[in-house]
């Protein structure tokens, strides 16, 4: 069935199918203003047009040159069309088109008006840029872990946090590290106030873990807590080992620290193993 729509930026008006206008969702360009408007909102059928106004003839008077003389004959009114690279456009009064299979007119008459791709490309760039973003933020906030489980990140980490002003220190791993033996002793009788702690640990971890810190409490003959204290690496290693390197896979390491308590009178104590502060 054949309707009619108008232009409604220069009044031209065309013949076009409901098929024709659901290919290309209702766009169609007008060929003489070169405007895209929505065929839909203008759509009419051929009862109810103006008798004084003919499609065909109304489309070639807008597109066509002057008439020619009145001594020669008319051409016959040819409705408007679109070209396969613009639009809708009237065909001049010269000539008659030479006729179309209708599956070549349909894929003529509309022009394919969707949204360019750039787009997209712009969209999915961004949407790249992001993901880095939140891979290099993933990185940051992990990098102690990954540098402990993926050795060879671990100078690419050190390099990027050394332009940041950040570290890679070892992980604090104190529920992978075990107390194989401690004893607490006084190595001289005549000070009985100066007590030695050696301790024996043990690391369960697949990769380099960070000394832990100490909890000491001494305790009386009936337990009770006497005094307590926390020791950093820093404070219970010899100078001989090196905090920063941590404790080897699988390795043992013996602990040996000297306490002066004065007169409190410790005859027990208690050992825990707690994070390192950083």
């Amino acid at each position: 069935m054949t309707m009619l729509t108008r232009c409604p930026h220069c009044d031209t008006v065309f013949r076009v199918t409901p098929q024709q206008l659901q290919k290309q969702h209702g766009q169609v360009r007008c060929g003489r203003c070169m405007q895209v408007f929505d065929g839909f909102r203008t759509l009419s059928s051929e009862t109810d047009r103006s008798p004084a106004e003919p499609v065909a003839e109304r489309a070639a008077e807008v597109a066509s040159p002057p008439a020619a003389p009145t001594a020669e004959p008319k051409p016959a009114p040819v409705e408007p069309v679109l070209s396969q690279s613009t639009s809708a456009i009237a065909s001049p009064p010269t000539a008659a088109p030479a006729p179309k299979p209708q599956a070549a007119a349909e894929e003529d008459l509309f022009e394919d008006v969707m949204p360019p791709r750039t787009h997209a490309y712009a969209w999915g760039f961004a949407s790249f840029l992001l993901l880095l973003v939140l891979l290099a933020q993933a990185a940051y906030v992990y990098r102690v872990e990954l540098a402990a489980n993926v050795p060879g990140l671990k100078p690419a980490l050190a390099r990027a946090c050394g332009a940041l002003g950040c570290t890679v220190p070892l992980p604090q791993q104190p529920r992978l590290i075990s107390i194989e033996a401690s004893d607490l002793q006084v190595p001289d009788s005549a000070r009985p106030g100066v007590i030695q702690l050696t301790a024996t640990l043990r690391s369960h971890a697949q990769y380099d873990v960070a000394y832990p810190a100490l909890d000491l409490v001494l305790t009386n003959a009936q337990e009770h807590t006497l005094a307590r204290r926390i020791f950093a690496p820093r404070e219970y290693l010899t100078k001989a080992r090196d905090p920063a390197l941590g404790i080897p896979p699988n390795a043992e390491v013996t602990l040996q620290l000297d306490l002066d308590t004065g007169d409190l009178g410790a005859s027990g104590f208690r050992l825990d193993l707690l994070p390192a502060p950083s």
